[in-house]
């Protein structure tokens, strides 16, 4: 199909290499929604979507409620649920931070990339949270004291997410912060892969919040098992 069928936001979803999965899924399920009624055009922005972002979770549910039997209804369902998911991942995820960064008066949060749920998350942290991707902090200055990434995976034994993520995860007690999109079943993890990505084994990480529960990293492998 001429590229030019699609909807452009399919289209700059696809070819977004700077937004974070939350992002880029809600970009996608916009486009997407636009022709849900016509699936010649579905199935082909599916397709670009899925050549364009071979390491987002998100993009596998796309495609499998894209592909169903009622299109429309499953991708406008995702898109609802996908803001309150992500309000509620903050919520969570800063409640957990809190009491981490009171405990030594002057610390902050170490990330590693870009992440429209992180970003959001240091915000409601307020001014001083920190955010450096790898900082260590200066003498007298506050150093990071815990760790904070988003995931563009996460499946029932690792999560996939930028390189250094590791690093940091070996470095620091380490929350990751996703939602129920990001979650996907081992067969479907193990097919996502893309340059500038790492698998960060689950059990390196201390906690992992999806939507507004925050889970051991034995239970959020659990859940991804079943998702």
């Amino acid at each position: 199909m001429d590229e030019g069928l699609l909807p452009a936001a399919v289209r700059d979803a696809a070819a977004d290499r700077r937004g974070g999965a939350t992002e880029v899924a809600a970009r996608a399920l916009d486009g997407l929604l636009e022709v849900a009624d016509d699936p010649r055009r579905l199935e082909a922005a599916v397709a670009a979507l899925l050549a364009g972002q071979p390491a987002m979770a998100p993009v596998w549910h796309l495609a499998r409620a894209a592909r169903g039997p009622d299109p429309r209804a499953a991708l406008a369902g995702l898109r609802a649920r996908l803001g309150a998911d992500a309000d509620a991942a903050v919520d969570a995820a800063a409640a957990w931070l809190r009491p981490r960064l009171a405990g030594g008066g002057r610390g902050t949060v170490a990330t590693v990339s870009h992440s429209s749920l992180v970003d959001r998350v240091l915000a409601r942290l307020g001014p001083g949270a920190g955010g450096s991707p790898g900082a260590t902090g200066a003498a007298g200055e506050a150093r990071p004291v815990v760790g904070l990434v988003g995931a563009d995976a996460v499946g029932p034994e690792a999560l996939l997410n930028a390189a250094g993520t590791g690093e940091l995860a070996s470095r620091l007690p380490t929350l990751v912060v996703a939602t129920a999109i990001k979650l996907l079943p081992a067969e479907a993890f193990a097919r996502l892969a893309g340059p500038g990505f790492e698998a960060v084994p689950l059990r390196t990480v201390a906690a992992v919040v999806v939507g507004s529960a925050v889970f051991s990293p034995a239970e959020a492998g659990r859940l991804a098992a079943s998702s």
